[in-house]
């Protein structure tokens, strides 16, 4: 069983530790970059997206990211 909470902690240290501040000064990450860094840690990195997004964690623009084609969209980081 998969341990939401600790999946959703990991994201949010994988966006302070690969991202950077943005205007707003939240941290911010293209799902590219995430993607590729938590290939190892996070085996299911769109379900911990969505949740965390759900819990109003991350923003994103859009419903599901893919990638390649969602590289260059900006994972936010709404609560460290």
């Amino acid at each position: 069983m998969v341990n939401v909470d600790g999946e959703i902690q990991i994201l949010k240290d994988a966006i302070k530790e690969y991202g950077s501040k943005n205007g707003d000064g939240l941290y911010s990450v293209s799902y590219g970059v995430l993607f590729e860094k938590t290939a190892n840690t996070l085996e299911a990195l769109n379900g911990t997206l969505r949740a965390a997004k759900r819990q109003k964690k991350v923003a994103f623009d859009a419903e599901l990211l893919m990638h390649p084609k969602d590289k260059d969209v900006q994972v936010v980081l709404l609560e460290e």
